[in-house]
């Protein structure tokens, strides 16, 4: 309430009031209802940044709110209904962390919070062992080994339950990363077997990121193919990207042969500026190809980016492997298709 406000919850309040003259428990469900379509709202409306994203950028403070949506270690709950079955209070609260290695090695991020504050039965279950979960918090303070957090929401995700479907829905399983495999427009690298190892990246190093560029566009039948500019937030952008049938608003990155080893978040910029600018792109797909590996801690930016609970959009990474696959199922910068391949 305090977050969202009591006035964006006062349309509802003659019903719940009326539905308590009936019913208790059913009005404490229309409140928690209403409290949840403002959250949701309110998500929307302000997009608050997620944890991986102040982390990259180094702007994390005290008190600063965000969101965090990965496996957290939840203990506490089973003293806690131990402690209750027999009549004894609960001493301690309980705890949920998360490890932050893909952004800081060594240091998680932790909350604690009281029993009485859940609002449903199932969080007792749902708060026990290792979960995935959404939370929306407050850091209280931060080390080099722990960010100590209060949490104002703790939940599951479930985008488009009731409602139209989206293209960000159905990859949530995925923490909303795509592969090429799922992309239409890609679908041919399904019969393209991946590369062997590291030597066949060779093939890339010299192949300059222009042609990159354009073999991509011709692909997915994208006309027009900007030039480079050091203002841009994208290489391509394209409204000619399908996924799941359905065409799709996409930005793409190149990093081309200039820098041939395994990328790594130094390649991106300082803090990761160049994943801000792609995702400041208004597309709801955003694709990073290089011509070499990518290392986990590139996923773990884009997924930050990516995860943002106000807009949350889909992500692919295309590493040099896939790259080859791509061009080579498509005939592409000289690369035929191999004469083995899946069946």
């Amino acid at each position: 309430m305090e977050l969202v406000g009591v006035n964006s919850i006062v349309p509802d309040l003659k019903t719940i009031a009326a539905i308590g003259e009936i019913d208790d428990p059913l009005r404490k469900t229309a409140l928690l209802v209403a409290l949840k379509d403002s959250l949701e709202q309110w998500l929307h409306q302000n997009n608050p940044p997620t944890l991986g994203q102040l982390l990259i950028q180094g702007s994390l403070r005290p008190n600063a709110l965000f969101t965090h949506y990965s496996n957290y270690f939840c203990k506490g709950s089973g003293q806690a209904t131990e402690a209750l079955r027999k009549g004894k209070p609960i001493i301690s609260q309980l705890e949920a962390y998360s490890k932050l290695d893909e952004y800081r090695p060594g240091q998680r991020v932790t909350f604690r919070f009281h029993h009485e504050h859940l609002t449903s039965n199932s969080a007792w279950t749902e708060l026990t062992g290792q979960r995935r979960l959404l939370i929306l918090g407050a850091a209280t303070s931060i080390t080099d080994q722990t960010i100590d957090a209060i949490p104002w929401v703790i939940a599951h995700p479930l985008p488009g339950l009731f409602e139209k479907p989206s293209p960000v829905g159905s990859h949530w399983a995925t923490r909303l990363e795509v592969f090429i495999d799922v992309i239409d427009n890609f679908a041919r690298v399904r019969n393209i077997e991946p590369p062997s190892g590291k030597r066949d990246l060779d093939v890339l190093r010299a192949i300059p990121e222009e042609e990159i560029k354009k073999a991509f566009a011709e692909i997915i039948g994208e006309p027009t193919i900007p030039k480079d500019w050091g203002g841009e937030r994208s290489d391509l952008f394209t409204t000619w990207v399908k996924l799941d049938g359905k065409r799709i608003s996409t930005a793409f990155a190149f990093k081309g042969p200039a820098q041939f080893h395994p990328m790594t978040a130094a390649d991106l910029g300082k803090n990761g500026d160049q994943i801000d600018r792609l995702f400041s792109e208004p597309a709801d797909l955003l694709i990073l190809q290089h011509c070499h590996e990518i290392t986990p801690p590139v996923r773990g930016m884009m997924r930050a980016y990516a995860q943002q609970m106000g807009k949350p959009r889909l992500f692919c990474l295309i590493n040099g492997y896939d790259t080859i696959r791509i061009l080579q199922a498509y005939g592409k910068c000289g690369l035929p298709m191999p004469k083995k391949h899946v069946s």
